[in-house]
């Protein structure tokens, strides 16, 4: 274990205990995802279904149904 997950459980080991509980939580959902993420991007299918999605996406765009994102305003 490197010296920063070290000191990080350390300063987790002195929180109350919903608080570890709380943190607990996070890193295995993260732990989770970096793991169902890692399965996908290995899965021999995922290339196949990335050039469809982006075959799908440039033939809306060419036909006109896609509009241009400006500054932030795709987040709302």
């Amino acid at each position: 274990m490197i010296d920063a997950l070290k000191r990080a459980f350390d300063l987790a080991a002195q929180q109350s205990d919903e608080e570890q509980a709380a943190l607990a939580a996070l890193l295995l959902e993260r732990i989770d995802a970096d793991a169902k993420w890692e399965a996908l991007l290995n899965d021999p299918l995922t290339p196949q279904a990335l050039a469809l999605l982006a075959a799908e996406a440039f033939a809306e765009d060419d036909a006109g149904l896609s509009e241009e994102i400006k500054g932030d305003s795709f987040l709302s």
